[in-house]
């Protein structure tokens, strides 16, 4: 005989009931149910206990409650229990009763949970008998989450979930050779009701049920925002959908095909998105990781099946996303099933043609290169629109778009200043700014974005595009560089003017440098003026050693030039800088004569049949006699800017800005230093720093300052490392360029 269990008695300044009055006064009625569980107002308090799978003896769809909380609670055996979980869907269960459990228990079988249900971390959960109204479900349209396969498991749905509470939008757990599925109800009808998008059903052996394919849409359609940036794109694409749905084609053959290319994040899919949403017609998608199966025809036959529900369904819109992997470009390596899927494919396209279907394909790829040729010509995926990288004015159009869903006080001039900023982000980028934008508002309290926020965004968000190439820009300045004022002059003028203010080079009617070339000896500071112009200009800048573009397989380092100029053109404006440029534009004919078509391509780029529109190229070389004279001449690297060694004044504020970083004594002197350093480069400088810093320290560790002593010291033995040899080089240099 089970132990006699305590009776629920109601506190009497509460009106709540509990089992141990003592603690729940204790509490001082703050109705604690971890603690001390409690019923008030019909609903039980409690937390609930999981076990891995039902109890004996209990009905498959029950919560297992001590009668009496039931009795208390006024449930009935078999009768409607609503459980309530915070952030969780409600479950709607049939109440059965158990004397062995404690008396505030509650159990669920964890084999019947999803979502936060199954999160043991809180258990606080409320119990009340269901009172709303329950029909019968007719027809039950379910979707499997995680299933691949196409068994028809209807039947088996319908004999497992017999008698069983479901809703729209709910997930039911079940094991099909023991494989965990999630099943998502859809949409529930019932001949009893015309509301069949809310609300309980409980099901019978006459309740069918409808498994949806995974590729089908079936979620109602919601009011789209409006894309930015791509109005004449999408008008373009609609003219073409119009055309295709149009009944009377008898005159003309419509185009039921449109390939959009573009790079990733470019808008491809969320383009197809919003015309599948937006268009009043049937949509269903292709995904080539979820129809390829690994068994004889069964793929063929998936993609066959999506194009039958399509027709049956017209007018309507079949998506394939990255049609690359569905239909890829057919060579010797291929394997038979891409063969077998490609040619299925093109047959299924040119059968729409034949029996005038109101069907539109609508195709995406990053490489349609990659795409089987036999798909690209007239009839099938015959019309081909880029999603560019966007411009100035796209970009200004898509910030609009976005901040339009976001609370904030940006002014329109300063959406204008962020769309100048961002060269090269693609759509996604923009939506990536956006967030961090909303995150740095939340982080300092704020309601609503500012520009201060989308600013400092702009400094976390990198240009998609160009992540393959992008390098981390050091931090430095114009003022860390001590003198060359009027080689910062030049530079400015050869790269920033042009890309900064076009229209005045183009009212002036001039052509701004293709090209500069720095050269001159090393420790000179070329790389470090590069590094500051990166840093001044703001613009995308692109680094590259010559021999990076280099390799040991034919073609291979011509590839790399293409793609890099490719690149630099998509994310314009912008500067590619060579540094090494002797590397990889030698004199022909010479000992580098095994990289003529790699510079032989260096040349098409720079100057041939696609313009550089916005793109400046910067090299630096140490010995510009090495570098082949087709590089060097009008059209090209067409400004060429020697980078001499530093004179007195120059070695005077390289000293100077050296010497405000260090701890020296009074007795330092730069202008005594700057004198004896006739000759030194200013790497050299530097190293004549560094080591008077270490001679100090190697006299005594623990030392302040540096003095005057240690500099000289240095300066005894220290002398300058350029070759006069070199220095001549750059003088017949430049006299060979004036009389060229």
């Amino acid at each position: 005989m089970p132990p006699k269990t305590k009776k629920w008695v109601e506190c009497e300044v509460c009106k709540c009931s509990v089992l141990d009055l003592q603690l729940h006064k204790e509490l001082n009625c703050t109705n604690d149910q971890s603690k001390c569980p409690y019923i008030k107002d019909g609903e039980f308090f409690t937390c609930v206990e999981t076990i891995p799978y039902p109890m004996d003896g209990v009905p498959r769809d029950s919560i297992v409650i001590h009668p009496g909380a039931s009795g208390v609670i006024n449930a009935v055996i078999g009768g409607p229990i609503e459980i309530k979980k915070h952030g969780a869907p409600p479950l709607l269960k049939r109440m059965w009763p158990s004397r062995t459990l404690a008396p505030t228990a509650v159990v669920l079988p964890l084999s019947h949970l999803t979502g936060l249900w199954c999160d043991e971390s809180d258990n606080k959960i409320s119990v009340s008998v269901y009172n709303g109204p329950i029909t019968t479900a007719t027809i039950v349209k379910v979707k499997i989450l995680n299933h691949k396969g196409k068994a028809d498991i209807a039947p088996l749905l319908q004999e497992h979930f017999l008698n069983t509470f479901v809703s729209a939008q709910s997930i039911l757990p079940y094991y099909y050779f023991g494989k965990r599925l999630e099943i998502e109800v859809l949409e529930v009808i019932s001949d009893n009701t015309d509301d069949q998008r809310s609300g309980w059903y409980s099901t019978n052996d006459e309740t069918k049920w409808d498994v949806a394919s995974n590729n089908e849409i079936k979620v109602p359609k919601k009011k789209q925002s409006p894309l930015g940036g791509v109005d004449d794109i999408l008008e373009e694409i609609n003219t073409f959908i119009k055309l295709s749905f149009n009944k009377d084609t008898s005159n003309f053959q419509p185009t039921r095909g449109v390939l959009l290319y573009g790079s990733s994040g470019a808008g491809k899919t969320a383009l197809c998105k919003y015309i599948t949403e937006t268009t009043n017609c049937y949509s269903t998608e292709i995904n080539g990781s979820s129809i390829f199966s690994k068994y004889m025809g069964e793929t063929e036959s998936s993609v066959k099946d999506v194009f039958i529900k399509a027709k049956e369904n017209a007018p309507s819109i079949i998506v394939v996303d990255e049609i690359e992997t569905v239909c890829p470009k057919r060579t010797a390596n291929s394997l038979e099933q891409e063969k077998r899927i490609s040619s299925a494919f093109v047959n299924l396209i040119d059968e729409l043609h034949q029996e005038n279907c109101r069907v539109f394909i609508l195709a995406t790829t990053r490489k349609p290169e990659a795409v089987e040729p036999s798909l690209r010509r007239f009839g099938r995926l015959d019309k081909e629109i880029e999603i560019p990288i966007p411009d100035r004015i796209r970009r200004r159009e898509i910030l609009y778009s976005l901040l339009k869903n976001l609370p904030h006080r940006i002014p329109e001039k300063e959406i204008e200043s962020v769309s100048q900023l961002a060269h090269g982000y693609v759509a996604a980028d923009l939506v990536n700014l956006c967030t961090q934008a909303s995150m740095k508002c939340i982080k300092r309290s704020g309601e609503m974005i500012e520009t201060e926020d989308i600013v400092a965004a702009l400094t976390v968000v990198r240009p998609s595009a160009m992540r393959e190439l992008l390098i981390e820009i050091p931090n430095v300045r114009w003022s860390d560089i001590g003198g060359q004022d009027n080689l910062k002059l030049k530079l400015r003028q050869a790269v920033e003017w042009p890309l900064k203010h076009a229209d005045s080079f183009h009212r002036l009617g001039i052509r701004p440098p293709s090209g500069v070339l720095l050269y001159g000896p090393p420790g000179c500071s070329k790389t470090m003026i590069a590094k500051a112009l990166a840093t001044e200009s703001g613009l995308n800048f692109l680094s590259i050693k010559g021999p990076e573009l280099l390799s040991k397989y034919v073609g291979e380092s011509e590839r790399a030039v293409r793609n890099l100029f490719t690149k630099a053109r998509q994310v314009a404006p912008s500067v590619i800088f060579f540094d090494e440029v002797d590397a990889l534009g030698g004199e022909r004919g010479g000992k580098q004569s095994n990289s003529e078509m790699v510079l032989a391509q260096l040349l098409t780029e720079l100057d041939g049949v696609v313009p550089l529109n916005s793109v400046t190229i910067l090299a630096a070389t140490n010995r510009p006699d090495r570098i082949d004279r087709a590089l060097l001449r009008p059209g090209r690297l067409d400004r060429l800017i020697y980078v001499p060694l530093p004179d007195f004044e120059t070695r005077l504020q390289i000293v100077e800005l050296k010497l405000s970083k260090m701890s020296v004594s009074d007795d330092v002197n730069s202008h005594v230093i700057a004198t004896k350093t006739d000759g030194f480069s200013g790497a050299e400088l530097e190293a004549v720093c560094h080591e008077a810093a270490l001679n100090a320290l190697e006299t005594d560790i623990n030392c302040k300052e540096v003095t005057m002593q240690y500099f000289e010291n240095v300066l005894k033995d220290f002398k300058p490392r350029t070759p006069h040899d070199l220095l001549k080089i750059y003088d017949e240099f430049a006299l060979g360029q004036k009389s060229g």
